[in-house]
């Protein structure tokens, strides 16, 4: 499907999901186009045939009966081009033939909703699997550098240890820097951080 269909190829995607939805939409947008083209035909007592002259009289040379019978059945892609003829011909407008009822919208968008936080529980999942596996290489090599007697040795230790905190504590940080509107920097660690992640630490160890 190019970019000259009715539908938002055109969209920027950054996530599988995300794009899945996308594509729902698109199919939306021309299925409620197909409806309303039936429904504004039918009502204006235009049969596929006329609705087909009208369209070659306005440039559109090869339109046959056919044409309009599969683009009402959605067995065809509509070209943005010809879908505004065709809206204009309706006495329409493309967003008005694409627009579903105030439900459907609803119902569509709760959808949308509903993959972006399955999307977003995803990520976090998967960071959170990431911070743990660093915290168990973390921990490896601090035991490997306590082999060595040397200050520059315990340094790199100490500084190690100060950035392992339990996921769940991470987790629970990380839900109140998201709510914090106020940070300038928020993917800036700074020395509250730290203070806040020890306490959420102490009050998890004296569970």
């Amino acid at each position: 499907m190019d970019a000259t269909t009715i539908t938002h190829s055109t969209a920027t995607c950054n996530y599988p999901l995300n794009c899945g939805n996308m594509l729902l939409m698109e199919r939306d947008d021309e299925a409620n186009f197909a409806r309303k083209m039936v429904e504004l035909r039918d009502g204006a007592g235009m049969s596929q045939s006329e609705l087909a002259r009208q369209m070659i009289a306005r440039g559109f040379e090869t339109y046959s009966q056919m044409t309009v019978s599969r683009t009402e059945k959605g067995d065809r892609p509509i070209r943005l081009g010809e879908a505004r003829v065709l809206a204009e011909i309706l006495g329409s407008s493309v967003d008005e033939m694409t627009r579903g009822t105030d439900l459907e919208e609803s119902l569509r968008m709760a959808d949308k909703i509903r993959g972006n936080l399955v999307s977003s529980m995803m990520r976090v999942a998967g960071d959170l699997a990431d911070y743990t596996e660093l915290l168990h290489w973390s921990a490896e090599f601090r035991s490997r550098l306590s082999r060595y007697d040397d200050a520059a040795a315990q340094e790199a230790r100490e500084a190690l240890a100060g950035y392992e905190f339990p996921a769940s504590v991470v987790a629970t940080w990380a839900a109140e820097v998201a709510g914090d509107w106020t940070r300038d920097a928020p993917e800036a660690l700074v020395w509250t951080d730290f203070t806040r992640l020890a306490e959420l630490r102490e009050a998890a160890d004296g569970k």
